[in-house]
């Protein structure tokens, strides 16, 4: 609505309100027509024929020292001078390095702290102390 400050002769200005009515309802078409056309390809996702089964766990590694020092590979006894190279073998093909280290409660930790020495050969990350 415009104000004419010279007379009352007719005023040259455009209605734009049925202008906006259209664009609106040109837009509503649009947006209900627009989701209705579908692109792309038809795709089939594989199945495949039998689920994998998970790997069982491993088995913990035990190293015992008995009160006269004697060392056991969970139940396996083994001698001080081959501990280092079997436990190479025990940890070549397993994928988790830990030792769990259960020891005498008699025994001193400096006869604890070698056996613990003896590991480092055989690539352990974790060794674990057991409680008694």
């Amino acid at each position: 609505m415009a104000i004419n400050a010279g007379g009352n002769g007719p005023q040259a200005s455009i209605n734009v309100t049925p202008m906006i009515d259209v664009l609106l309802v040109l837009l509503i078409i649009f947006m209900a027509v627009a989701p209705v056309r579908q692109m792309g390809l038809e795709t089939v996702i594989p199945q495949s024929a039998a689920p994998a089964r998970p790997e069982p766990p491993e088995s913990p590694v035990v190293l015992t020292i008995a009160r006269d020092g004697s060392f056991a590979l969970n139940t396996e006894r083994v001698e001080a001078d081959r501990l280092s190279g079997r436990l190479k073998e025990i940890f070549a093909g397993r994928g988790q390095r830990v030792l769990f280290v259960r020891a005498a409660g008699e025994l001193e930790f400096q006869s604890v702290a070698a056996a613990i020495d003896k590991t480092r050969d055989a690539n352990v990350t974790t060794v674990a102390l057991m409680p008694r």
